[in-house]
């Protein structure tokens, strides 16, 4: 009897680190990501499932035990978990495994930061120094510059790295001025993402009535649902085909 030779088959990043590391649930695929941004949908996507009420402790246990691995490990994680939400996997929240690749990905993430807003820090010390010295005009030019380049900066960053995770096309961190040009041809529903961020960081303080630690937690929940913001604004086209 013959038989046929098996084709083979291709293995992603996350399905070789996956190798040997027993997941909470079997992974299904649902058919897209929702057609539309809604802040309920927000600021409900961390909490509605008990893997993502776990992933909230988790994150925040992994930052009051481990800073500042702790909080590198949150923004690996929150790639890790916009990437499962476009791809359609569930479940999306896996209690930050693999952790080696959470890891990774979020010294990217914390690299990737420090980049994009290195040059309003650089104008800014500049701006600092000049006023020190006297030069009043040239102290106004910079302090413009620096506030320019954070606003850009700050405006660019949760696009580009939801395209770097759902995409992981690593070259798109190496390009601002197409990351902002694609953030601006989404300006509509990119601004409603803004909005529910800046709402979600906003509310997350009231974490702070639960004896100050609470903030920690609801910190994690706020990164989580900016991730979900900015992935649905960017890649809400997907679903409907």
């Amino acid at each position: 009897m013959s038989h046929q030779a098996k084709k083979p088959q291709t293995e992603t990043p996350d399905d070789a680190l996956r190798v040997g590391i027993q997941q909470p649930q079997p992974i299904r695929r649902l058919s897209h990501i929702p057609s539309q941004l809604t802040w309920r949908s927000a600021f409900l996507f961390p909490v509605l499932t008990p893997e993502g009420r776990r992933d909230i402790w988790i994150g925040g246990l992994l930052i009051l035990t481990l800073w500042p691995i702790g909080w590198i490990l949150n923004l690996g994680n929150r790639l890790n978990v916009v990437s499962r939400l476009h791809r359609g996997e569930v479940p999306t929240f896996r209690g930050f495994r693999p952790l080696a690749y959470t890891f990774r990905r979020g010294c990217v993430s914390f690299a990737t930061m420090a980049a994009y807003l290195s040059p309003a820090v650089i104008t800014g010390a500049l701006a600092v120094y000049l006023k020190f010295q006297g030069a009043e005009g040239a102290h106004y030019v910079f302090a413009v510059l620096s506030a320019i380049f954070f606003v850009l900066g700050v405006f660019t960053l949760p696009g580009c790295m939801t395209v770097y995770a759902v995409e992981r096309d690593s070259r798109v961190l190496r390009n601002p001025a197409r990351a902002f040009r694609r953030a601006w041809a989404h300006r509509g529903v990119y601004g409603r993402a803004w909005a529910i961020s800046l709402a979600s960081v906003l509310a997350s303080f009231l974490g702070l009535l639960a004896l100050g630690v609470g903030f920690v937690f609801t910190s994690v929940w706020c990164w989580e649902v900016v991730g979900y913001a900015f992935t649905v604004a960017l890649y809400r086209e997907d679903s409907r085909g």
